[in-house]
């Protein structure tokens, strides 16, 4: 387990309303495509992360995630801790392990992952979170999706959970695989972790001020291509 230093580099946003103030834990299950951007983000606004994965760094993940020449042969996540120190000294806890029904819950997760199985895993984890909230929070778990030129995020509060476990979870199999050569890119990437960081701040806001000023989607897409984008609230 690898843990980096805190230091103070947000004077440019500091009276954000979004600003973290209780030194807010994000749990931020994957560390690659979606992970290591969603991470860089996160962290260098100020909030802390507890990641998992127990990948490696290999080198056809260069183009689409947030990782260095250096990095292969690394953990991911003793990689991504190490560029997000070199970059802002933000203090991220890596965990070199998978996702199990016995990790330690947490109720703003964030799902990184590339497969259904290890989604929904975590979110029942997070369902477990429920029970342990602090008063005047409301648990959330951003999922994001992403493909090559497309993203979808999914922001799920208790209100909504039982929609978004009945409709948009799903088995592996029902999912049709990309081609090797079709599956990521580092624009795509990058933009998926700042959305979901852009709606987390929102949320935080939200749940500061205790009353809901800011628009948290349901649901979220956007197709490059066709610069379409289609939210559900």
């Amino acid at each position: 387990m690898r843990q980096t230093r805190d230091t103070s580099q947000q004077s440019r946003f500091k009276d954000a309303p979004w600003f973290p103030k209780n030194k807010e834990i994000c749990l931020v299950g994957g560390a690659g495509g979606i992970g290591s951007w969603l991470c860089f983000f996160l962290t260098k606004i100020g909030f802390k992360v507890n990641i998992y994965d127990f990948d490696t760094v290999e080198d056809h993940n260069l183009g689409g995630q947030l990782f260095q020449q250096r990095d292969i042969g690394q953990t991911k996540v003793n990689a991504i801790a190490a560029i997000i120190g070199d970059f802002c000294g933000s203090r991220i806890t890596t965990f070199n392990e998978r996702i199990t029904s016995s990790t330690p819950h947490h109720w703003y997760s964030f799902s990184a992952f590339d497969n259904m199985e290890a989604r929904r895993t975590l979110f029942m984890n997070w369902k477990e979170s429920w029970a342990g909230c602090p008063d005047g929070v409301t648990a959330i778990f951003i999922d994001g999706r992403l493909e090559i030129e497309q993203l979808q995020i999914f922001c799920v509060t208790p209100i909504n959970a039982d929609k978004y476990e009945r409709e948009h979870l799903f088995h592996d199999s029902a999912v049709e695989e990309a081609p090797c050569t079709m599956k990521q890119t580092s624009h795509t990437a990058a933009m998926i972790g700042s959305l979901m960081s852009a709606f987390f701040t929102n949320h935080i806001t939200n749940t500061y001020l205790g009353e809901t000023l800011r628009e948290v989607p349901f649901y979220y897409e956007f197709v490059v291509p066709m610069n379409f984008t289609q939210s559900e609230l």
